[in-house]
C-alpha cells in the first residue's frame, strides 16, 4: 500500500513535469507539442480522451488532470519567461530544446517498431520527412504570408496551434512566426487578454474534437505506417531548427553543450518516467490478481 502510494506520488509528479515541458515546447518556436506528448508516451491516451470524452476520462482522469495542470502552468505561466529567453538568447534556448527531443528519439523509434517494420513504414518515414523539410523551406524562402491581428487572425492560430498537437511534430510556432504573428499572440497570452485568448482556444478545441478521432482511427489501424511517418515529421522539425553554426566558435561551443545537455536529460528522463510507469502498471495487475 505505502509502495503503491510513492509510485503514485512519482508518476503524478512525472505527469505534471511532463505537461510542463509540453505547455512550454508549445511555445517554443519549431517545437511541436504533439512531438512531445509523443516522444512522452501520453499522445495515445490524450487521443482517446479527445476522441470519445466520456469513456476517456473516466479511464484517464488521473493522467488527464495532472498532465492538463502542467500545460496550463507551462503555457500560459511561462509565457513571459520564454519571451524573455527568446529575447535574450534564441539560438541557445532552441538549441536545448532541440537536444530535449534528441533525447526522445530512441524511445519514439522503439515505439514506432512496435508492432513491426515494414517497406511501407519506411516509405511513409521518408515522405514524412522530406514534406516536412520542403515545408519549412517553402515557408522560409519563398512564401512569406501575414495574418490579421484581430479575432479571425487568432481563430485562425488556434487551428494551426491544434494542429500542431493533434499532428506530432509539425510546429505551429514555426508557422505563426513566417506568418509574423507570433510575438504579438505570445503576449496576448502572457497578459491574459481575452479578445485573444478566447478565440484561439476556443478554435484549438474545435481542431482538437474534428480531428482526434481520425489520429485515433488511422494509429489503431495503421500504428507501423503512422508511426513511422510521425518519426519522420520529428526528426525533420529537430533538423530544421538548428540554428546557423556559421557563427564563432565560442557560440558553436555553447550550442552543442545545450543540445547534449538537453539530450541527456530527456533521455534519463524519459527512461525514468518509462520506470515508473511500469512499476505502476506491474503494483495495478499484482493488486487485481490478490
Amino acid at each position: 500500500m505505502i509502495r503503491a502510494k510513492k509510485n503514485f506520488i512519482l508518476q503524478a509528479v512525472l505527469w505534471v513535469l511532463q505537461g510542463l515541458l509540453v505547455g512550454i515546447g508549445a511555445i517554443m518556436p519549431g517545437i511541436s507539442g504533439g512531438s512531445l506528448l509523443y516522444a512522452f508516451g501520453i499522445y495515445a491516451q490524450m487521443l482517446e480522451v479527445l476522441a470519445n470524452p466520456v469513456k476517456g476520462i473516466k479511464k484517464h482522469w488521473k493522467m488527464l488532470s495532472f498532465v492538463l495542470a502542467g500545460v496550463a502552468i507551462g503555457f500560459v505561466g511561462f509565457a513571459a519567461v520564454v519571451e524573455a529567453l527568446l529575447n535574450w538568447n534564441e539560438p541557445v534556448v532552441i538549441c536545448a530544446f532541440v537536444g530535449l527531443i534528441i533525447g526522445t528519439l530512441p524511445s519514439l523509434w522503439h515505439e514506432a517498431g512496435e508492432r513491426g517494420r515494414n517497406k511501407w513504414s519506411v516509405f511513409s518515414l521518408t515522405v514524412s520527412f522530406i514534406a516536412i523539410t520542403a515545408i519549412f523551406i517553402v515557408f522560409e524562402h519563398f512564401w512569406h504570408v501575414t495574418i490579421p491581428h484581430n479575432t479571425f487572425g487568432w481563430i485562425l492560430c488556434g487551428l494551426i496551434w491544434g494542429l500542431g498537437f493533434v499532428v506530432p511534430g509539425l510546429s505551429s510556432s514555426n508557422l505563426l512566426m513566417f506568418f509574423g504573428i507570433y510575438n504579438i499572440l505570445l503576449g496576448g497570452i502572457k497578459d491574459l487578454n481575452f479578445s485573444v485568448v478566447i478565440p484561439f482556444v476556443l478554435s484549438v478545441l474545435v481542431v482538437f474534437l474534428l480531428l482526434s478521432k481520425v489520429m485515433k482511427l488511422v494509429l489503431d489501424k495503421f500504428h507501423s505506417v503512422m508511426s513511422h511517418c510521425i518519426f519522420g515529421f520529428v526528426s525533420a522539425t529537430t533538423i530544421m531548427i538548428l540554428p546557423s553554426f556559421n557563427t564563432s566558435w565560442t557560440n558553436i561551443a555553447v550550442y552543442v553543450i545545450c543540445i547534449i545537455g538537453g539530450a541527456v536529460a530527456s533521455f534519463f528522463f524519459t527512461k525514468f518516467s518509462d520506470k515508473i510507469s511500469e512499476g505502476k502498471d506491474e503494483l495495478e495487475k499484482s493488486g487485481k490478481t490478490t
